[in-house]
C-alpha cells in the first residue's frame, strides 16, 4: 500500500472519529436537557417500569445520536473529496 493512501486513510478515521465523538457529546447534552427540562418523563412507578428506565433512555440516546449519522457522512464525503478520491486506491 502507498503512503500517500495510508495517510489518506489515516486522516479521514480521524476526522471521522473526532465527528463521532462530537456527535455523541451533542446526543449526551441533548438527552440531558430532555431530561431536566421535564420533556421526557418516564414512568416509574413498578418494578418493571423502574428496569426498564435505563434501556429507554439508551434508545433516547442513540435516535439522537443516529439522527447527527447524515451530517457525520456528508462531512467525511466532502473531506474524502478534499483529500482527492484517487489518494485511497491502495494500489
Amino acid at each position: 500500500m502507498r503512503t500517500e493512501a495510508i495517510e489518506a486513510w489515516t486522516q479521514l478515521y480521524a476526522a471521522v472519529g473526532l465527528l463521532a465523538v462530537i456527535c455523541a457529546s451533542c446526543a449526551a447534552l441533548k438527552t440531558i436537557v430532555e431530561l431536566r427540562g421535564g420533556t421526557v418523563a418516564f414512568p416509574h412507578a413498578t418494578w418493571t417500569q423502574k428496569f426498564l428506565w435505563f434501556p429507554r433512555l439508551w434508545l433516547r440516546f442513540q435516535l439522537a445520536y443516529m439522527s447527527g449519522f447524515p451530517c457525520i457522512m456528508g462531512i467525511a464525503l466532502l473531506y474524502a473529496h478534499y483529500i482527492g478520491f484517487a489518494a485511497f486506491n491502495p494500489s
